[in-house]
């Protein structure tokens, strides 16, 4: 035989032996893969189980029925309140509002802030928004109103000031002779 012939024959068997080798060790490791995953679904159980045992036990500590029993009262109490002092701020609101001075006042006041919100976004707002580069949140919209009439002019306007009344001096204090 020739040596060539020699190392062929070397390499072949050693080929086959790797071969086995590779197999086996492929064997071995579906075995232990296996065996892992039935370990962790094992394991998994075991601790679902655990942690079902200790929120039903401290459920049964802490007694939730109990509690909400407890407080329950005290809520309905402060709904109560609650409820009368809304009651009450809208009497006093609906009265004030009927009211021919003040409720001249709310309505002027609502008119004015719708303008003033107004102003405010288009004059601040916005441009920082557009300097900063955050202008991602939307701005909360203005309150609706009712529209008021532009105020009519009953004087044509003049290019003087108008002048203020003169002052008013103080009385003279009196004195008594006793």
């Amino acid at each position: 035989m020739s040596i060539a012939s020699d190392i062929r024959t070397y390499a072949d068997k050693a080929q086959a032996q790797l071969n086995d080798v590779t197999g086996q060790a492929n064997d071995l490791v579906g075995k232990v893969s296996a065996t892992a995953k039935e370990n962790a679904t094992v394991l998994t159980d075991k601790v679902s189980s655990a942690a079902n045992d200790l929120r039903a036990s401290a459920e049964k500590a802490v007694n939730f029925e109990a509690i909400k029993a407890a407080v329950e009262p005290y809520i309905a109490q402060a709904k109560g309140y609650r409820a009368t002092a809304t009651d009450r701020a809208e009497a006093l609101v609906s009265g004030l509002k009927n009211d021919k001075r003040v409720g001249k006042l709310v309505d002027t006041a609502s008119s004015v802030t719708g303008v003033v919100v107004e102003t405010v976004q288009e004059r601040v707002v916005k441009p920082v928004q557009a300097l900063t580069n955050r202008g991602s949140k939307p701005a909360a919209a203005p309150v609706a109103t009712k529209p008021t009439p532009a105020p009519k002019a009953t004087k044509p306007a003049t290019t003087k000031p108008a002048s203020k009344p003169a002052a008013r001096k103080a009385p003279a204090k009196r004195t008594t002779k006793a």
